[in-house]
């Protein structure tokens, strides 16, 4: 029974983290993208306007419907680790899938609406920066270090 209960408490999760980052997408869009501006958070911090059209960190932006291919991509990859979530047992596994199936979804909602992903968050350190990525990339990025650190823990259920 606890089983259910965690699975059922998770599928909610799923729901309130895309809920929260198409949220969050919306408030940059009506706020930074419309004026194109660049807010500075800190010296290492902005919140900058960018489409990613291609794929992470906007490779193969440049090519011809590469959101037709991201779509149909995602959507299998979704249903593979929903299939996965379902079947696992790990407590680690589930919760890391929760976390990469909802950035997951926060992004390809934006696929369907934008036809290209909503990023602004802009780490630096002088000119060096990282690619701009959003709160969707982070529940992935933060999932798959759950998932390694299930790995290596002592968790064999």
């Amino acid at each position: 029974m606890e089983f259910q209960k965690n699975k059922f408490f998770l599928l909610i999760l799923i729901l309130l983290l895309i809920f929260f980052d198409q949220l969050i997408k919306h408030w940059i869009l009506q706020n930074i993208f419309l004026d194109g501006k660049i807010i500075q958070i800190n010296q290492y911090l902005n919140l900058t306007p960018v489409w990613n059209k291609g794929i992470s960190f906007g490779m193969f932006s440049n090519i011809e419907d590469i959101n037709f291919f991201m779509v149909v991509l995602t959507i299998i990859i979704i249903l593979f680790l929903f299939l996965w979530f379902f079947k696992t047992v790990s407590f680690f596994q589930r919760l890391a899938l929760t976390l990469i199936i909802s950035g997951a979804i926060g992004n390809l909602l934006d696929r369907f609406k934008y036809e290209a992903v909503v990023d602004f968050i802009d780490f630096h350190i002088n000119n060096l920066h990282w690619p701009a990525f959003n709160f969707a990339d982070s529940l992935i990025t933060i999932g798959a270090f759950i998932y390694l650190i299930g790995i290596f823990s002592s968790e064999n259920n």
